[in-house]
């Protein structure tokens, strides 16, 4: 896993400062048609590449915040930024039914989209996904196997600590992946020290 930096500091998330100590990991991927890292993550550091739109999340009037995004570089390469300091509190998923947020608990990552049908492209998104969810397990001695603690957007709004949405559980059974697999998968990478 290529790990590179790009820490979101106009953000308002950012600029709030606020900690937390990571007690789980939330995968995320964006809902858009577009696997490009610099849509979200700027100024452009030579690998990234420009966005022109100014639509990215490093302005003050950014309403969400992750702590790291994964896709393609403007050579068409997989990596991954990290957008947050790891003990920083995200923006990323909202309040959920109990009243409670995975924002205050999870470390959070965005894996950027393409158009969900092309399998070369999610093998290297999802394996630079187990790789990240497996470092930072390790770095704060999380169990990935165990409950709640590396989940998707869509499970965190079924326990209730997450707005309702679909990721990534729309995409990764598209090609025959669950989070039950991610996890395993996590669980496999940690105890090889593969990642």
């Amino acid at each position: 896993m290529e790990l590179r930096r790009c820490i979101l500091t106009q953000n308002p998330c950012y600029q709030q400062g606020r900690k937390i100590t990571p007690a789980g990991v939330m995968v995320h991927s964006t809902g858009a048609s577009n696997p490009y890292i610099s849509r979200y993550v700027q100024p452009d550091d030579g690998r990234l590449g420009k966005n022109p739109h100014r639509n990215d999340w490093n302005r003050p009037e950014a309403a969400a915040c992750v702590h790291a995004f994964i896709g393609k570089t403007a050579d068409g390469s997989v990596a991954v930024y990290q957008t947050l300091p790891w003990d920083m509190r995200g923006w990323h998923c909202g309040k959920g039914t109990s009243g409670k947020s995975a924002n205050n608990t999870h470390i959070a990552f965005e894996i950027c989209e393409d158009g969900l049908e092309c399998e070369e492209y999610f093998q290297k998104v999802y394996r630079a996904a187990v790789a990240l969810t497996a470092c930072l397990c390790k770095k704060y001695r999380l169990d990935p196997m165990a409950g709640g603690v590396v989940i998707c957007h869509q499970e965190g709004f079924k326990l209730g600590v997450a707005s309702n949405h679909a990721d990534v559980l729309h995409w990764f059974p598209k090609f025959g992946k669950t989070m039950a697999d991610f996890r395993r998968d996590t669980a496999a990478a940690i105890e090889k020290g593969n990642f």
